[in-house]
């Protein structure tokens, strides 16, 4: 018994010393780049001619700057040679996830066919070199460049656009771009998928994404509203696209990375940001996905399943500490927000927490630091 606590306390210790030199690393050589990305999205946001939609560029960025901080963070899994162009993709895609989520908000005509085809940019975003001559929809590659087919405002400026340039000539500069993309266009069009279902759910079509998650390849042991949220998630898009700056990068390896950010990391993130949302969106009648729970006994059970499969997932990876150290990062992330003191959460940060192990705890003092100085 003595020995097996000694084995946790040494293991323990590793996992914090691994999240400090992933954080060192990450303050070092990816916040930087991610800052310098957003002042210069933020210049071209302001120059959107159609007045709306350049209030929605501006905030989304201003508002969700944080999240684009926070998915850059696996810009520490790319070799170091490289990082600076996988961070650069990352950054010009999560701002637009962040933009096209924005925009998904709007009550249209056609939500859901609205959002996919809108999201379309995400998989062209991804496909360098491309020269087809696809639809542009959530599923697509090609140069019908018209996302904004079925919106009711397009004058962006070429802001959209830009966005996906950006990161498909950013992604063109990894040397296993070949290799790991693939996988990043499928986890990008899962996203897109998951993201538009989402916000026709919150426009009213709830049944749609009943009916829609099911069908997604995801393994058992999920409730369909956990595998919704593993695939609106970005993380596997971002994970994917530091393993194409691996030159060493494998096609089976790149599967096992999808596979462990999908879905059980992937939804471990969502379910965290409606976690600390919850209060906010019930009181807006907004969608979220923790409310598919009975009550806070059973999300923090699930959230704490979730977060030892998103473990269990990582462990056979090439890189796995700092997998593990993203993980516990971005759990800190969210639990660091005031929403995590809310009577409904408390008992899920104490799972996590206990699920996460002592780690989490210096990041999310960290965390709280970083908003009390924004």
């Amino acid at each position: 018994m003595v020995a097996r606590v000694r084995a946790v306390s040494v293991a323990s210790v590793r996992d914090g010393i691994d999240v400090v030199h992933a954080l060192a690393a990450y303050r070092r050589t990816v916040v930087p780049v991610v800052r310098e990305g957003l002042g210069r999205w933020e210049a071209l946001a302001g120059a959107i001619p159609d007045p709306i939609l350049r209030e929605q560029a501006l905030l989304s960025l201003r508002e969700k700057g944080l999240n684009v901080e926070a998915t850059a963070v696996f810009g520490i899994l790319a070799p170091g040679r490289h990082r600076r162009a996988a961070v650069e993709a990352m950054t010009a895609l999560q701002v637009a996830v962040d933009y096209l989520d924005t925009l998904g908000e709007e009550q249209v005509d056609e939500p859901l066919a609205n959002g996919l085809r809108l999201h379309g940019a995400l998989v062209a975003a991804l496909a360098p070199g491309d020269d087809g001559s696809s639809s542009g929809g959530a599923g697509s590659v090609g140069t019908d460049r018209d996302w904004y087919a079925l919106h009711p405002r397009r004058e962006d400026g070429g802001y959209l656009a830009a966005l996906v340039d950006a990161c498909r000539q950013s992604v063109a500069r990894l040397p296993a771009a070949d290799v790991a993309l693939p996988a990043a266009r499928r986890a990008a069009a899962r996203c897109g998928a998951g993201q538009s279902h989402t916000h026709a759910a919150e426009l009213g079509d709830r049944e749609a994404l009943r009916e829609w998650a099911p069908g997604l390849d995801a393994p058992p042991g999920y409730a369909w509203w956990e595998v919704a949220a593993g695939a609106s998630s970005s993380v596997a898009a971002h994970a994917l696209i530091a393993a194409a700056a691996d030159p060493g990068i494998t096609a089976g390896t790149a599967e096992l990375i999808d596979a462990a950010y999908f879905p059980p990391v992937g939804a471990l993130t969502v379910l965290l940001d409606d976690l600390v949302d919850r209060d906010e969106d019930a009181a807006a009648g907004a969608h979220n996905y923790v409310a598919y729970y009975r009550d806070r006994g059973e999300a923090a059970n699930r959230l704490a399943l979730l977060a030892a499969r998103a473990r269990a997932a990582i462990a056979p990876l090439p890189r796995r500490r700092r997998h593990t150290a993203i993980l516990t990062g971005v759990a800190g992330f969210y639990l660091a927000a005031p929403g995590a003191g809310t009577e409904f959460a408390r008992p899920a940060a104490a799972a996590l927490e206990d699920a996460l192990g002592p780690a989490i705890r210096p990041i999310v003092a960290t965390m709280r630091r970083r908003r009390a100085s924004r």
